[in-house]
């Protein structure tokens, strides 16, 4: 008979943040965890997994030549395709030899993975911090938690590389295996539960009555991914305007779906 903890005490415990935790039960890393009412519980006496797969700093944070090495192929990779380029190309963009590329990384897969890489970690360790997401739980509207609990909070100067990425990744994914696994994996499912985690400890918190919580989830990804598509074509500003308006319509909608069992602020 195993005795449990909440992946806040178990956070607590092993000095690591909960969503990375979360990360690792739902990749089935933390044996004998289980899901009850939407949230995970661990094993009292569970190994520490997490500091074999957490580092103990920030990767891919490139300084100098690598730094512009890494740069350059985002960019050069999202405007020609990856077939398209050659690491003399990567060389002749930012002003070095060849054989310097070859000093920090082996090969021109190795960069693609490596992109890849750094895409998955910001995409999964930039979610709203729990404390936030919380708080806007416990006293935000309804409305509010929709369109503002779930929206990623990149650090300044991550923005643009993770919007090109996401571009490579969308390009790549009908041709590269681990392409399609990280749009399938962490754009669709990883999203859809991340979204469903979220409203279903509002519910056993007693804040939203009981609903269908996957189904909603799954809406609101559909809209996210809708406006994705749409910011990754460049659509001219007021196209995309009008695409932002019938966004925060649909949301609107989906918020009429949810009752709020808060009591009404005096």
């Amino acid at each position: 008979m195993f005795t449990y903890k909440t992946i806040e005490e178990m956070a607590d415990e092993w000095g690591v943040a909960t969503r990375h935790i979360q990360h690792l039960c739902r990749e089935g890393k933390i044996e004998n965890a289980t899901k009850r009412a939407g949230a995970w519980f661990i094993p009292c006496d569970a190994p520490n997994p997490a500091k074999n797969t957490k580092p103990d700093e920030k990767p891919f944070m490139f300084t100098g030549t690598k730094k512009k090495i890494f740069n350059s192929a985002i960019k050069l990779f999202t405007e020609k395709g990856y077939e398209n380029v050659s690491i003399n190309d990567i060389a002749d963009t930012i002003g070095i030899r060849q054989s310097a590329i070859y000093n920090h990384f082996r090969s021109k897969q190795e960069i693609l993975d490596t992109i890849y890489d750094f895409y998955r970690y910001y995409q999964l360790s930039n979610r709203p911090s729990p404390d936030k997401l919380e708080a806007l739980l416990e006293t935000g509207s309804v409305f509010d938690i929709i369109t503002k609990g779930f929206i990623y909070e990149f650090e300044e100067g991550v923005i643009e590389q993770m919007s090109d990425m996401a571009k490579l990744v969308f390009q790549r994914s009908s041709t590269d295996a681990k392409a399609k696994e990280m749009f399938l994996d962490l754009i669709l499912k990883e999203a859809i539960i991340f979204v469903e985690d979220s409203l279903n400890r509002a519910v056993e918190a007693g804040r939203f009555a009981p609903f269908d919580t996957h189904s909603v989830s799954l809406l609101i990804n559909c809209i996210r991914l809708y406006m994705l598509v749409w910011w990754l074509v460049s659509p001219p500003p007021d196209v995309l305007a009008k695409q932002a308006e019938d966004e925060y319509k649909l949301y609107a909608l989906i918020s009429n779906l949810i009752t709020d069992l808060r009591p009404p602020l005096l």
